[in-house]
């Protein structure tokens, strides 16, 4: 995977570099969103949580893809401009934690009363 940035932009405003880079692929498939991340953060020198990929996009049976992403200079800010799918797209499925499975029990035990209270 070749990665070569086309354009770097500052956006003053939301305190970030927006970056419009190419990537070349010859012989294989499109690079997953986490290789794309790691390779901007090695062609920015920045650590790769401070990056948001917007999007990755290729032409069918075209060997290069252009994409868009945005870096920032802390965490913080990255979070409070990112929207949260965003922030989400790429990273492993989370197991679902015993709070969500608690929240899911209720809504269950809600429709069958729900069923029963139709039925009668």
């Amino acid at each position: 995977m070749k990665l070569e940035i086309l354009e770097r932009n500052e956006n003053k405003l939301l305190r970030r570099t927006e970056v419009r880079f190419r990537v070349e692929h010859a012989g294989g498939p499109t690079p997953s969103r986490k290789e794309v991340i790691a390779g901007l953060s090695a062609a920015l020198g920045v650590p790769e949580e401070l990056i948001a990929l917007e999007r990755i996009s290729g032409l069918h049976g075209s060997t290069s893809s252009h994409g868009l992403a945005r870096v920032y200079p802390s965490k913080e800010d990255l979070v409070k401009i990112e929207r949260e799918y965003l922030l989400r797209r790429g990273m492993p499925k989370e197991e679902k934690t015993e709070k969500t499975k608690k929240e899911e029990k209720p809504k269950a035990e809600t429709k069958k009363e729900a069923e029963e209270g139709k039925g009668g």
